[in-house]
């Protein structure tokens, strides 16, 4: 995938974020503790990797929404920042996810995490999408506030260009252009598109899947993978779009790169279970069971595990919603290009459909070409 490959192993490698980069660098290195803010994609995570990797310091990532009480943030957070790293020069601990923590109903999380500051010895640094919730009003006076600003069209663009560039991929600059808008300010999101239009080493934007339903999905899988909370996890598709049956093929896919073994097992399971409650949905139409279905998918597949992985995981779409897509919009050229010989034969679009086969011998003919009136698409879905 491009989004491992060409995750940034330095801060030269982050693309528009040079003065919040800059005061990322003095801080970690002066042990300034640290909040990272801005619209998803923007690279605040992966900043810290970088910096990270260039420094020669470990990273030890934790989920904050999985840290939401006073004995939890001593025993976890406070534990960890007494401890030197072994075998690097420093350590940064880096607590994702801030805005899982829900203030007033963290059974006082928040104020134990205030008072660890003046005894944390090394590098703390917190990510959040949103710093300005009034939860957080105490902590912005801690902390010293980064923000990374939503990136333009223009530097998307630039940061594809130089990977199509190295990926010798053929592009037009309009199609990676469109890529740069849809993406809405997110290069994780921006690079997955590019992934998911290449096509016989080219670009093929019409593949190109909704952007903001790719990021809430992706969201939501943290918020599943991530925690131990079953609370957290039923919370995690309130907002989504998406029907249950992708939620559940998202989960499939990505399933075994967060867990293993017996806990992979019970997951699995869960997931089973999940589609017992949406056969007796449609065969009984008693849509009460709804409930269990998403408790299994959600609550379920969380509590599967002992301890969740707190690193990075790249998450990836799964590889049967992706299929589907591509036979449909080829499907759609070819009943297109069916509609209108039918229309001008005077026969059924269904039978001109059966045998498009021997239809297609003829169809690139020129004359008939313009007869037709093919476009540019149809006329290379039909020498494909």
């Amino acid at each position: 995938m491009l989004t491992h490959k060409y995750s940034p192993k330095s801060l030269k490698e982050i693309y528009g974020q040079n003065l919040a980069l800059e005061k990322l660098k003095y801080n970690v290195q002066h042990k300034i503790p640290t909040i990272l803010h801005g619209s998803t994609g923007t690279g605040k995570t992966s900043s810290v990797y970088a910096l990270a990797n260039e420094l020669n310091f470990e990273v030890m990532e934790l989920n904050a929404s999985n840290f939401r009480n006073k004995d939890q943030i001593e025993s976890i957070v406070g534990a960890a920042s007494q401890q030197q790293s072994l075998f690097k020069k420093g350590k940064i601990i880096l607590l994702d996810e801030l805005d899982g923590i829900s203030g007033t109903k963290d059974r006082g999380g928040l104020q134990a995490l205030i008072k660890l500051l003046p005894k944390i010895r090394t590098s703390l640094v917190l990510v959040s999408n949103d710093i300005w919730d009034n939860k957080f009003s105490t902590l912005r006076k801690k902390f010293d506030l980064i923000e990374f600003n939503t990136p333009t069209h223009e530097i998307i663009f630039n940061f594809l260009k130089d990977i199509s560039d190295k990926e010798n991929i053929k592009y037009l600059e309009d199609d990676l252009k469109k890529l740069a808008r849809s993406s809405n300010g997110d290069f994780r999101a921006a690079l997955t598109d590019l992934q998911i239009s290449l096509e016989n080493n080219g670009l093929k934007v019409d593949l190109l899947s909704e952007r903001n339903k790719t990021t809430e999905i992706f969201n939501s899988l943290k918020l599943i993978f991530k925690t131990l909370d079953p609370k957290i996890a039923l919370s995690s598709l309130d907002n989504l779009k998406e029907n249950l049956d992708e939620v559940a093929l998202w989960l499939e896919e990505n399933l075994p790169k967060e867990y293993h073994g017996q806990d992979l097992s019970k997951a699995l399971d869960s997931l089973s279970k999940a589609d017992v409650f949406k056969g007796r949905i449609i065969r009984q139409q008693y849509y009460r069971f709804m409930v269990y279905q998403i408790a299994f998918l959600t609550a379920g597949v969380a509590l599967s595990k002992k301890e969740k992985n707190p690193g990075f995981v790249n998450y990836s779409r799964p590889s049967r919603i992706l299929k589907m897509y591509i036979a449909k919009m080829r499907n759609s050229k070819k009943l297109a290009i069916s509609k209108t010989l039918a229309e001008k034969t005077h026969t059924s679009t269904k039978r001109v459909m059966q045998n498009f086969g021997y239809y297609k011998r003829f169809l690139l003919n020129k004359d008939i070409i313009s007869e037709l009136e093919l476009n540019e698409d149809e006329i290379k879905f039909l020498r494909s």
